[in-house]
């Protein structure tokens, strides 16, 4: 779909659940830690992380990565499966809330345009200056929703490569996790 700018990615790893959790911490900056960094390595992610699950939010700026990844860790003993659903924005509400602004502007803007001004063809239109208002929000929400898509696409295969190294795990289609995991 265009504009939507989330995915959700899977992941197998040879790792057990520590060792992704240790792999995990190690370049997380935990939100419980009192935004007190004690240690020298460079971390690229700040949220929460558990051996069950995690919520991270991108700090690094050196590596081209989404925004936002949202796991959750599936498996026993040495076959894990992580599920991991990124995105340019935290929640999809906030993306279906930029949605629904521009369409109730579009809505607005083409009652305005064609109701009122039907005689006219619209050149009245602009000199209501409530009516600008609303055509320059409704272009500023187009232009968001491109930007944030369009840097999303591109970080898709950048954030997949992240992970696989880092977790030293490889991408795998949703059918070829066991069905167990596929909640």
């Amino acid at each position: 779909m265009f504009g939507y700018p989330f995915k959700t990615i899977y992941l197998k790893s040879d790792q057990n659940r520590n060792s992704l959790h240790k792999a995990l911490l190690e370049k997380t900056f935990l939100s419980d830690f009192n935004y007190k960094n004690t240690e020298k390595i460079e971390k690229t992610f700040y949220g929460e992380v558990s051996n069950q699950d995690f919520k991270l939010e991108t700090i690094s700026r050196k590596q081209k990565i989404a925004n936002f990844a949202h796991g959750e860790i599936k498996g026993v003993e040495n076959d894990m499966y992580i599920v991991l659903r990124i995105g340019a924005l935290e929640h999809i509400r906030i993306y279906a809330l930029f949605l629904a602004t521009f369409a109730i502007c579009t809505f607005f803007i083409l009652e305005g345009l064609f109701v009122n001004y039907k005689d006219t063809y619209g050149p009245e239109y602009f000199d209501n200056q409530l009516n600008i208002v609303l055509c320059i929000l409704e272009l500023i929400f187009l232009v968001m929703i491109c930007v944030k898509s369009i840097s999303f696409k591109q970080s898709i295969q950048p954030t997949i490569n992240f992970f696989e190294t880092f977790l030293k795990a490889k991408k795998i289609e949703k059918h070829e996790m066991p069905d167990i995991f596929n909640f």
